[in-house]
């Protein structure tokens, strides 16, 4: 009687498929993002999106919250590699 359940595929094949899936969507993201801000901005595309704006010089709040968050992001994913 023969099992009616294929065998999965190797680990190394699934991690390459994600990986290769991962940065495919991550660079159409950055792409994407890059993009619509030139289209939108033009060459007046300030160096920084957060602070770069004149209504919004005192909002430096924001860029240290975006980075607490870049950290926290960071050391969650270190842990789980």
């Amino acid at each position: 009687m023969k099992d009616t359940l294929k065998s999965p595929p190797p680990e190394n094949q699934t991690m390459k498929k994600a990986s290769v899936i991962a940065v495919t969507v991550t660079t159409f993201m950055y792409l994407s993002c890059g993009g619509a801000g030139y289209a939108a901005f033009g060459d007046n595309t300030p160096g920084n999106l957060l602070t770069g704006f004149e209504s919004s010089k005192s909002s430096y709040w924001l860029v240290n919250f975006a980075n607490v968050c870049i950290v926290v992001h960071l050391v969650g994913s270190y842990q789980v590699h």
